[in-house]
């Protein structure tokens, strides 16, 4: 009886340490707390969105939707590649513009053009930049968006082992980028050999070199991150994706028309191949293991008219050959090995899923549905005590939105004001507010001050630059003031106009407040 009751206790305590850790994962706002210690990020290619995953769990957490509003428009960024810094600090993201005669490269994905026209003649919009997308992982919030030109066809990002800088390919342009992942700023950048077509990249364990996969110039390119010098080495194929052994002894490529593992001898300078069995498909992306022994490579074919690929290849690079084939989703695609090596996670382009490869057993052990054409994959680790550099304050508004009914262009002007509170414990900073039409003015009203008003930008609006500081607790003021006769008799009928306010909050980057209008003569 006494062993009974010890053991109901055991199981209750278990019960209450299990509600304990999944409960506290997720807050009931969406927010992934520091708590969950495990988590994998996808590349949503063919939805727009980062897919948060639980790596104990093995569920969804969260779906970051990487969708801008500019200008009272929404653009979408369709995410190719995702990677957690080694500091596990900030996530990654290559996020090009979802333009329609943005060329396909190696995407081979329809494409779908951004609606166009707002308001009347009130926004005229063009090409949008490809972007550099940086999520604070304790939020899961977007916290920075670099910008690095039109139809670039960001492909992969890579960071230094210091998480000091980030080194990002076009593969269209054929550039690679040399980010501050302090200020976000580029500071340096080299272009590849004409066509070469940079793809995968990976950094040595030095911090020293990156590796390139360069997909048309048949090569691996080599680039000193000191000088931003790139070299070449010669591939019998088409390269993919690259990696490099933990213990910095082997460059890796998949070089994808020749079905085979391409193995390149730092010290010296040697290059070997090994060849994947007869029935491969095309190998695509590939990863060491933490003790630099074997390599999974991900064959996935589909592209450039190969039959579609199920399985992962496990090579052993001691012995120089594939020791294990494993069967998971259609088309596999990204892979990366959790830093125990006890599991692969494994994207699936036509599957919609990610496969989790338990390594001991040597085969699948779950498949996740994330979304349509998952791409890039990343983990993330939350233990060592590390804690976020994000700002967790927001400010909220006790209005997100307001009606002004119908308005006639003779009657003048039309005011309202919204009432904004920093909901946090620590200071917000308004770095910049503006708005989505030529017609729409907004002041900050902070106490005795005023700064403003600040209009559409590149229409003579106000330079909305600022470093407004709203103390915890504080509320201010937003003003807006709509001329509904601004655009003449063209200008009537119902519109939406948007005033947006830039901050450093991890939360909210920026707020929006919306105003519905309909303008009579």
């Amino acid at each position: 009886m006494k062993n009974i009751k010890i053991l109901v206790a055991l199981v209750a305590i278990a019960g209450i340490i299990a509600l304990v850790f999944y409960g506290s994962g997720k807050s009931k706002d969406g927010v992934i707390s520091s708590e969950v210690n495990g988590k994998v990020y996808v590349a949503i290619e063919g939805s727009g969105e980062i897919a948060v995953l639980d790596a104990q769990t093995k569920k969804v957490l969260k779906r970051i939707d990487l969708s801008e509003d500019k200008n009272g428009m929404t653009v979408s960024y369709m995410p190719h590649n995702v990677q957690v810094a080694p500091d596990n600090k900030s996530v990654w993201v290559t996020a090009n513009a979802d333009d329609r005669n943005m060329k396909m490269s190696f995407r081979i994905i329809s494409r779908a053009e951004a609606s166009e026209g707002h308001d009347g003649e009130e926004i005229s919009i063009g090409k949008s930049n490809d972007e550099v997308i940086v999520i604070d992982p304790f939020s899961d919030a977007i916290v920075k968006r670099i910008e690095l030109g039109q139809e670039l066809h960001l492909s992969h990002v890579a960071l230094t082992p210091d998480s000091s800088y980030a080194i990002v390919a076009s593969q269209e342009k054929g550039i690679i980028y040399k980010i501050n992942t302090t200020s976000f700023a580029v500071e340096k950048d080299v272009a590849t050999k004409q066509g070469a077509g940079p793809h995968g990249l990976r950094i040595s364990p030095d911090g020293k070199t990156a590796y390139i996969a360069m997909l048309s110039g048949k090569s691996m390119g080599v680039l000193d991150i000191a000088s931003f010098s790139l070299r070449d080495v010669p591939l019998k194929g088409a390269a993919v994706q690259t990696g490099v052994t933990p213990d910095g002894k082997y460059a890796l490529a998949s070089v994808y028309d020749a079905k085979s593992l391409a193995v390149y001898d730092v010290a010296s300078s040697k290059l070997n191949y090994i060849d994947l069995p007869k029935e491969a498909k095309g190998p695509v992306q590939i990863y060491p293991t933490p003790d630099s022994r074997f390599v999974y490579v991900a064959d996935q074919g589909f592209y450039f008219d190969q039959p579609i690929g199920d399985t992962v290849y496990k090579i052993d690079l001691q012995e120089m050959k594939v020791v294990q084939a494993i069967k998971g989703g259609s088309a596999p695609h990204g892979v990366v090995v959790s830093k125990d090596g006890a599991f692969v996670y494994i994207t699936n382009l036509k599957s919609d899923d990610v496969s989790v490869i338990d390594t001991a057993q040597g085969k699948e052990v779950a498949k996740i549905n994330v979304g349509k054409m998952p791409n890039g994959i990343s983990v993330w680790y939350g233990d060592g005590g590390i804690s976020g550099k994000g700002n967790y304050s927001e400010l909220v508004s006790t209005e997100k939105s307001f009606d002004f009914g119908t308005v006639s262009m003779a009657n003048g002007k039309v005011n309202y004001s919204f009432k904004i509170r920093n909901n946090g414990d620590t200071p917000v900073k308004i770095t910049k507010i503006y708005t989505s039409c030529m017609c729409t003015e907004a002041t900050l009203v902070n106490g005795a001050s005023r700064k403003g008003p600040f209009g559409m930008p590149g229409h003579n609006g106000f330079a909305s630059k600022m470093n407004e500081v709203v103390k915890p607790g504080q509320e201010i003021s937003i003003e807006v003031e709509v001329d509904p006769a601004a655009h003449g008799p063209q200008g009537t009928g119902p519109a939406k106009k948007v005033i947006y306010i830039e901050t450093d909050s991890a939360i909210t980057p920026t707020l929006k407040l919306e105003l519905d209008i309909n303008v009579i003569p």
